[in-house]
């Protein structure tokens, strides 16, 4: 039976400490967007991030920052792509959500964003995130 990692440990074996190019004082530390299907912390997680109507933006120790509606939902095509490029103007560095296009993906990549799919609630990553 495969072990589940926890969120944090998992990205902890894939992401650097620091980016390259940066100075050392200049580290953010990520930022977790949840694609969410409700603004509250019971809503199920989104199975398509890109449309999903809220995203849940959280720092790494689970401290809440804001909830944001999706302001691309009225757009004929490309809501996955706009949806992650204004993640990633909010300094999201992390995407939680059931899966994601492969436009948005392609955004994310160039925005340097990274893709952690999860099914489940908002609250059941806040609790991941706060037991780090």
């Amino acid at each position: 039976m495969i072990r589940r990692l926890s969120l944090v440990a998992l990205l902890s074996l894939i992401v650097p400490m620091a980016y390259a190019g940066e100075e050392a004082g200049e580290y953010r530390p990520d930022t977790f967007a949840i694609a969410a299907d409700g603004a509250e912390l019971a809503a199920p997680i989104s199975k398509l991030s890109g449309i999903s109507p809220y995203f849940h933006l959280y720092d790494i120790n689970g401290k809440r920052i804001e909830v944001l509606a999706n302001p691309h939902l009225d757009l004929e095509y490309g809501t996955g792509p706009a949806a992650a490029a204004t993640l990633a103007d909010k300094g999201v560095t992390v995407l939680v959500g059931g899966m994601a296009g492969p436009k948005m993906m392609d955004v994310l990549k160039a925005r340097e964003v990274r893709f952690v799919r999860r099914h489940g609630t908002v609250q059941e990553v806040v609790t991941e995130l706060q037991s780090e």
